[in-house]
């Protein structure tokens, strides 16, 4: 969902940066990681989750383009966590795989804050790791309301996992280019 640019130039020569750690190595990953990968067919466009630890992932879907009663009964998900990509509107814990759905892994560098750049990533610090992990498992438990592509989408449960603030920088970013 949403739009961002991995870098680009700023008026005065001021460099931009989407917060983004480029990790195809998953020995970096780490339980209470804030991590994304492009959307197929929309490469501006990211999906987010938390990493739980143990190949996991907690992350909200959005509404499903296939209405369930056509969905095959032999359909049976995902053999590693079950994940059957098409039902949505919820929170799901799903494997990486099925997290990463054939893309890279990214991971959000949530380190550090540079004014001479264009910070694509939430302004607020992030909490520590086993708390990210705790409210992660609240909110799948809980639940984190109903997906809104505008105000409650996969990056708004990221940041709010990771920062205790619900935020998507790709909506912020749209809001600026209209």
């Amino acid at each position: 969902m949403g739009l961002i640019s991995s870098s680009a130039s700023l008026p005065g020569g001021k460099s931009s940066s989407s917060g983004k750690s480029s990790s195809s190595d998953l020995s970096k990953l780490k339980p209470g990681d804030h991590i994304y990968r492009s959307i197929k067919g929309l490469p501006i466009s990211f999906h987010h989750g938390i990493y739980v630890g143990d190949d996991r992932v907690i992350h909200l879907l959005g509404p499903s383009i296939i209405p369930t009663l056509i969905i095959p009964t032999f359909y049976l998900g995902c053999d590693t966590c079950g994940f059957a990509p098409l039902l949505g509107d919820r929170l799901v814990q799903t494997c990486l795989n099925c997290f990463l759905d054939g893309e890279k892994l990214e991971i959000m560098n949530y380190e550090g804050f540079n004014p001479n750049q264009l910070q694509l990533r939430p302004p607020y610090p992030a909490k520590p790791a086993q708390e990210v992990v705790d409210t992660a498992f609240t909110l799948l438990r809980e639940g984190f309301g109903s997906y809104n592509l505008h105000s409650n989408n996969c990056e708004h449960f990221a940041t709010y996992c990771k920062t205790g603030h619900a935020i998507s920088m790709q909506v912020e970013l749209m809001k600026i280019m209209m």
